[in-house]
């Protein structure tokens, strides 16, 4: 008997031209690991916050939900943005907010604390406030409220798109350990494949509101291979799909352990491909610097930005690194100024800051945020275009041509905050072109992004690029680094420690560099030690 079970569910939100989920049926077992993946807006969120009745959206709901001995306190729920599940000023509060509510005897709270706390490693940060906390931060502490509440089922709405790659391993390490130690059922929304589908017992693609594929993850992976939903296969699993010729591979491997075994059967080509990095280095004039800047938010507390220097040159793509907590976001609005650095200069074209007027410095600079809701200040997608090309006195038809090639067409008269992460994300990247500004920062800008969009968004970035613009990226999807990125550093206790070429800047890390340098690591096609 099917633990939860979707009987030809349609869901239309109001006021919506059609629905956003349609004849979805769906039985998942007790104890399952299930893994939803599709395009931006296919409706992996809705249907997820269906399974949830306390968050469920308002709407016309047909067909049939059914959980069997399931209450509303054995489910917990990661929200895809961390903004919307935070209640408490500071992190301990956070956490124990839900026990508080459900009258946790003060003992057993205290140990399920603890227990947790340890376990994320997060004592630092406990006494702090949340609007301190990096994007990557919260979110760990919204999982770690939600686990505290130990439900035997976990809805996770991409729940690593603002995870560094250590806390990415680390968070399917644990959920892993959840649905195999505990019989957790789990159901997982993610776009970023590589590490979660060696997880999942099934797979299931939404596109258009409609299941389009579901089964165990290898069928599936094959079934997709050759048809326009490619890009969505993780690297590991395409990369011995193109390979193979005439006879099918014995397996797709899903990890980097299994790939291993099947490595003699790649060619050369397979190899030099999977190993491609993408942008040549730029030599333009400087841009933008930053020369011996420092940032601390309160006195009492360490430096976040410690004797900082950059040069940003036209035409390049630099992508920050570095891990959740790290400064990455600080950097930005210092380099924006939406803060004021404590100490040292911040210029653009060899003039500080101060010498600019606000008007000029926005037109110069185009700036995303972490959370991409701050950008909009109107009630349609289409108000936010049209005040943007008034503004910058950008070509409607250029904007109706980007909203085109960003597949928002169709969602222009939607307000923003109805819109998916990736939706949202795409709408005000669409602005930020508009301006055509000279230097681009955008904070996690592949977050919520599908695989098809993310290809969209480095090809304009590219483009961008070559038309002279300088472009720096906060980001933890090395994948998309390797591939659009000129330049790639590290941010470490405030300063970058280091610097390089995609290709030898990732060469070498555990971490921090992609599923394939992993799979190849230390090993050439004669299977002997690498000399690279």
């Amino acid at each position: 008997m099917a633990y939860i079970e979707l009987n030809n569910v349609t869901f239309t939100y109001p006021d919506a031209p059609g629905p956003a989920l349609s004849s979805i049926s769906l039985s998942v077992g007790m104890g399952e690991f299930i893994v939803l993946f599709g395009p931006s807006g296919s409706g992996k969120s809705t249907l997820l916050r269906l399974l949830k009745e306390e968050i469920r959206p308002h709407g016309k709901l047909e067909g049939t939900i059914t959980a069997g001995g399931i209450g509303t306190d054995d489910t917990g729920f990661v929200f895809q943005d961390p903004e919307n599940q935070i209640v408490a000023d500071d992190p301990l509060h956070e956490m124990v907010f839900g026990l508080e509510n459900r009258g946790i005897p003060t003992n057993e709270m205290r140990s399920r604390v603890a227990e947790i706390v340890s376990f994320f490693g997060v004592e630092p940060i406990l006494h702090k406030k949340m609007h301190e906390l990096s994007g990557g931060r919260k979110q760990q502490m919204n999982l770690a409220s939600v686990l505290l509440m130990q439900p035997d089922v976990l809805l996770l709405d991409e729940p690593a798109s603002q995870l560094d790659p250590v806390s990415t391993r680390e968070l399917f390490d644990m959920l892993k350990r959840l649905n195999e130690e505990f019989g957790m059922t789990i159901i997982l929304a993610e776009h970023r494949l590589d590490e979660a589908i060696a997880l999942a017992d099934r797979v299931v693609m939404l596109d258009g509101g409609r299941i389009v594929h579901e089964g165990p993850p290898r069928p599936v992976m094959r079934r997709l291979m050759g048809t326009e939903a490619e890009p969505f296969i993780p690297s590991i699993p395409a990369l011995f799909l193109r390979a193979e010729k005439e006879t099918p591979l014995p397996g797709i491997p899903l990890s980097i352990k299994e790939g291993r075994g099947l490595i003699d059967l790649l060619g050369p080509d397979d190899v030099e491909a999977a190993l491609e990095f993408g942008g040549a280095s730029q030599t333009g004039e400087v841009l933008l610097s930053a020369r011996n800047v420092g940032f601390r938010y309160e006195k009492k507390h360490a430096s976040v930005i410690e004797d900082f220097k950059l040069e940003l040159k036209r035409g390049e793509l630099y992508a920050l690194l570095g891990g959740n907590g790290s400064g990455k976001s600080t950097l930005l609005k210092l380099l924006c100024g939406v803060i004021k650095p404590l100490e040292g200069t911040i210029s653009i074209e060899d003039e500080p800051f101060k010498k600019w007027n606000t008007r000029a410095l926005a037109g110069k600079m185009a700036y995303l945020p972490q959370n991409p809701k701050f950008f909009f200040l109107h009630d349609s997608v289409a108000g936010e275009i049209e005040a943007a090309c008034e503004m910058w006195g950008a070509d409607p038809t250029e904007a109706e041509r980007l909203a085109r090639e960003f597949g928002l067409d169709g969602l222009l008269y939607r307000h923003p905050y109805d819109l998916s992460g990736g939706e949202l994300q795409k709408a005000a990247f669409l602005c930020l072109l508009l301006r055509k500004p000279d230097v681009f920062l955008l904070d996690e800008p592949t977050k919520g992004l599908d695989p098809i969009s993310k290809k969209n968004l480095g090809s304009i970035l590219q483009k961008a690029g070559e038309n002279g613009s300088a472009i720096l990226i906060a980001t933890h999807d090395i994948e998309f680094a390797s591939q659009y990125a000129t330049r790639c550093g590290m941010l470490f206790q405030g300063n970058i420690t280091s610097e390089d070429s995609p290709a030898r800047f990732l060469k070498g890390n555990f971490f921090y560099t992609t599923m394939a340098r992993r799979l190849f690591r230390n090993i050439d096609r004669r299977g002997s030690k690498a000399e690279e």
